[in-house]
């Protein structure tokens, strides 16, 4: 596993279980480049998707968070397993664009296409990712993807749908995350 630094200025963090304190501050926002730090680290997921008659089919998986590109991309990997056999594999790629002060995300299923064009910024005590419309046999939507409850060892993951007609459909994907224990092995 890579080890995890500062997103945008790479700054080496001695553990995968450290993170930035800005992000979990309850009396201020985090630091911009700071806003997903909560998420580097090896997670245990609890998940769970809704199925068209809107019931939950649970499911459990792994992420593993670190960075790339020379600390400034996070690359999110993930593998999730329903009770009913079926799951996925995929990497999301987040980056801060300083630009438009937000951060641009791209969700890269194994063997399907890649959904770009997603943003995310922090709003008061979650970050929240924004992806582009979609439609399906109800109308168009806006999908957007929320992070709450965050700790240091567990945040919470819900992805709603919002109808342009009006209704919303709250958890069509979710999780809980819980930071993995790291044992380590001296020699």
């Amino acid at each position: 596993m890579k080890a995890p630094r500062n997103i945008i200025s790479a700054l080496a963090i001695s553990s995968c279980v450290a993170f930035s304190t800005n992000a979990l501050a309850d009396d201020m926002p985090p630091e911009p480049t700071a806003q997903y730090d909560f998420l580097l680290g090896d997670w245990d997921l609890e998940a769970a998707t809704m199925l068209p008659d809107q019931t939950l089919l649970p499911g459990s998986g792994v992420m593993n968070v670190y960075v790339v590109h020379e600390g400034h991309t996070l690359q999110a990997d993930m593998r999730v397993e329903f009770e009913n056999g079926t799951g996925f594999i995929g990497s999301t790629m987040r980056t801060y664009d300083p630009v438009n002060e937000n951060w641009a995300v791209s969700w890269i299923p194994a063997g399907s296409q890649a959904s770009a064009g997603a943003t995310a910024v922090w709003q008061e005590d979650r970050m929240v990712e924004t992806w582009p419309t979609g439609q399906d046999q109800f109308g168009p939507f806006e999908t957007t993807l929320t992070f709450s409850d965050i700790t240091e060892d567990r945040f919470v993951v819900s992805q709603d749908y919002r109808y342009v007609n009006g209704p919303v459909i709250e958890g069509v994907w979710q999780y809980v995350a819980t930071r993995r224990d790291v044992t380590v092995i001296e020699d």
